[in-house]
């Protein structure tokens, strides 16, 4: 959208701009800034000025496209009066719609719309309509009477859209009207020399004047040679033909300890074998790869966030060291502060790689360095876990403090917490030394080791590579697994569910937000026979099983944070088996397989629903994302493309941009998006907020957060969480068998189309 940096700031933490692009105007409406206003910044403009802003006569329309025509003339008037503004004004006429064609396409976000009743070029008003639209594209009949798409003061530099210009869909026209609108404010800025002011400093002292937390970034984190870890890795050479499956590593050697994970990706070869070797698509290449651990090498260690929805004796940040010594650390102290300074402390990143060999014929052990190796993978070890969506807390008051707010605190007065689990963190990761992954396009093992730099620790990693290559070389097959089926009630009943969907579209109505994701939690006792040659913590592994082979997905995990001796840490295992909404077509005639599948395929193409709901969210991660990358390089090569799964189809749009190495890093980009827009729905914190009324302030705890790994070289790999199943012990009097509390979260995107 820009090739130049934007300042943005909090609505009410400006004095005076030479220009600014508001999304809502508080009533200062004679200062002399140039102003452009997008929708609610429009209609505040619309109101100041003494129009009324009304339901909009359509009803509200989000993420969807209107042709807008306007009107050509728009030089200001003079005011008559016996200072010099008025040639300076004149001069200065803000020609918005400069070099756009007439009736060009727009994408709406609005329920609420400036009504104009009269003639736009007559009258006494302030304001005039200057750009309308009669409905939508494609329906213009069916909705003839005009509707206000900008206006402008007749004196003033201060104009407004009620469309978005810097949406996606809007493309080209949209770029155009901000060009248009910076080449304005330029030439006033050139007549008027005025510093722009933050609460009254300057905007570069007001930024220098940031929390410590909010400058502490990649400057300290940045690739580094003087990291305290080493990383080493070791390759399985001759493997591709009999490799072990990853469900049968995981199965002998991690199912049976208590902290365990793999990052799974149950359709990663049949993507090969369909021809589906695709690296532009990141849904098919990253998920050829499946990543697995514990947490028992040396410097591995347990870190646990227990947040605002927990009691206060229950709140805080637990680091368990492999030694099984604890510590606890302030309550001021949450998981994303703690991963950034502990990242510093450890030397920064780092990705100086030793590739290992092995000389098997002298029965020695050699390895050398490789710094310019390419791995087809980007992983290093580092930390594994997931964010839990109550962590929205923390980051969206980095945002606030980021975008120039002060003072921000946490409510947790909403916070229903008798009702939730007590033994689920907020967030929890695994800091994981010693892992495996799995390259399924090739059938290659790799061994990640991370180490410090002394020898005792690297001959104790040479140690560990040598004698899982061997169990994984004797790795047998396993036999299928079966579990009886349970009936799941909802936290909040069907009548209650329909009744959110209504105050969910009266939200809708009203202006306050574009689209809702309402979610309910499901909750079940699982009761499975107790078997002699098992541990408690390792039932749920069966039954993970069973959702991987019924519902393949390129994205999966099983996380066993599993802890029976320490009461103060968390019993909790989290399932996450991947899928999307829409089924694929059954039958048992090929051909009509495929005749089902194009029309499913079909319908989700032409959907409205599914395109304004992709479309909105699209919006959205540009702008998070916009905060943490280079200016000029969020893009979106693919938008709305169908792509197909074993047993979905569903809609795809991939946002990218370059992260800006010299102010950003990972848990930046975390703090930035999280959580994912399309969990949430926009726009993202009054959003949240109706959410929390909604779900009467009950813990989605890990679902509609994410999971992945912060490798030890700085890349990140997040994948957001929403089939899945949280399994928790509860006590059980019967010795023949044990019981588990499974509670899986559900919902969908709430949206009103006309």
């Amino acid at each position: 959208m820009t090739t130049y940096p934007v300042k943005v700031v909090m609505n009410d933490a400006f004095s005076t701009l030479d220009e600014f692009i508001d999304s809502l105007d508080e009533s200062e409406g004679r200062s002399s800034g140039d102003k452009s206003n997008f929708v609610l910044g429009h209609q505040a403009l619309g109101y100041v000025y003494g129009k009324e802003v009304t339901l909009a006569p359509c009803g509200p329309v989000h993420g969807l496209m209107s042709s807008v025509y306007y009107n050509s003339n728009q030089q200001n008037e003079s005011d008559n009066d016996d200072d010099d503004a008025d040639d300076e004004r004149e001069q200065l006429s803000c020609q918005l719609f400069r070099g756009i064609q007439q009736n060009f396409n727009v994408v709406r976000y609005h329920s609420l719309v400036v009504d104009f009743p009269d003639d736009a070029f007559s009258g006494d008003s302030e304001i005039e309509s200057i750009a309308w639209c009669k409905g939508l594209v494609g329906n213009e009949e069916e909705y003839p009477s005009d509707i206000c798409m900008a206006l402008r003061h007749k004196q003033y530099p201060h104009v407004g859209v009620q469309f978005h210009p810097e949406s996606i869909g809007t493309g080209e026209a949209g770029y155009q009207i901000i060009r248009n609108f910076c080449d304005f404010a330029y030439q006033y800025k050139m007549n008027n020399k005025k510093e722009g002011l933050v609460r009254g400093e300057s905007i570069d002292a007001a930024e220098s004047s940031l929390p410590a937390t909010v400058q502490l970034k990649t400057n300290d984190l940045i690739a580094s040679k003087t990291s305290h870890h080493q990383i080493y890795i070791h390759k399985l050479e001759g493997q591709s033909s009999s490799s072990s499956h990853p469900e049968e590593v995981f199965q002998e050697l991690f199912s049976s300890r208590e902290n365990s994970f793999w990052l799974d990706s149950s359709t990663g070869k049949t993507q090969l074998d369909n021809g589906e070797d695709n690296e532009g698509c990141p849904i098919i290449s990253n998920s050829r790869f499946s990543i697995m651990g514990s947490n028992d090498g040396p410097l591995s260690r347990k870190i646990e966030y227990f947040g605002i929805e927990h009691p206060k004796e229950k709140r805080g940040l637990r680091v368990t060291l492999n030694s099984g010594n604890t510590e606890t650390s302030t309550i001021d102290t949450d998981i994303l502060s703690y991963l950034r300074q502990t990242l510093i402390e450890d030397g920064g990143f780092s990705d100086h790689v030793h590739m290992v060999s092995f000389n098997e014929t002298e029965g020695d052990q050699t390895f050398h360095a490789a710094t310019d190796i390419e791995l087809p993978f980007d992983y290093r070890g580092g930390y594994v876990g997931f964010l839990g969506y109550e962590l929205r807390h923390i980051t969206q008051c980095s945002l606030f403090e980021l975008e120039g707010g002060h003072g921000c605190t946490i409510n947790d007065s909403d916070a229903s917490r008798e009702r939730t689990n007590p033994n689920v963190p907020t967030a929890a990761f695994f800091f994981a030394d010693r892992s495996l992954l799995f390259d399924h396009h090739t059938g290659d093992w790799y061994l990640v080791g991370v180490a410090n730099k002394d020898e005792y620790h690297i001959d104790d990693m040479l140690g560990w590579m040598k004698g899982t290559q061997a169990q994984i070389e004797a790795i047998g097959k396993l036999p299928s697994s079966t579990i009886s089926s349970s009936s799941f009630v909802p936290n909040r009943p069907k009548d209650q569910y329909q009744m959110d969907i209504a105050r969910s579209h009266e939200e809708i109505r009203n202006g306050e937000s574009y689209e809702l994701c309402v979610t309910n939690q499901l909750e079940a006792e699982i009761t499975l026979p107790k078997r002699s040659d098992k541990k408690l913590h390792e039932s749920p592994f069966d039954l993970y099983k069973i959702l991987r082979t019924n519902n393949p997905a390129p994205f999966s995990a099983f996380m066993n944070f599993y802890n029976k001796d320490d009461d103060d840490s968390s019993d909790a295992l989290l399932l996450s088996p991947y899928a999307a909404p829409h089924q694929n077509g059954e039958s048992e005639s090929s051909d009509m397989v495929k005749t089902i599948n194009d029309r499913i395929m079909q319908e989700l193409r032409d959907s409205t629903k599914d395109q304004a709901e992709n479309l909105m969210i699209v919006d959205l991660l540009r702008n998070d994302l916009g905060r943490v990358c280079e200016v000029g390089s969020v893009h979106v090569p693919y938008l709305m493309n169908i792509e197909s799964y074993a047993t979905v189809h569903q809609m795809v749009s991939t946002v990218r941009g370059n992260l800006d190495g010299n102010t950003s890093n990972a848990i930046d980009v975390i703090e930035a998006c999280f959580p994912g827009g399309s969990m949430t729905g926009a726009p993202k914190q009054r959003t949240m907020e109706i959410l929390n009324e909604i779900e009467e302030g009950v813990s989605r705890g890990p679902y509609s957060g994410c999971l992945g790994y912060i490798s030890s070289n700085g890349c990140m790999d997040m994948n957001i969480i929403i089939r899945s199943a949280i399994l928790t012990p509860i006590p059980n009097t019967d010795d023949s068998m044990e019981c588990w509390k499974a509670s899986i979260g559900c919902g969908g995107a709430i949206t009103a189309l006309i």
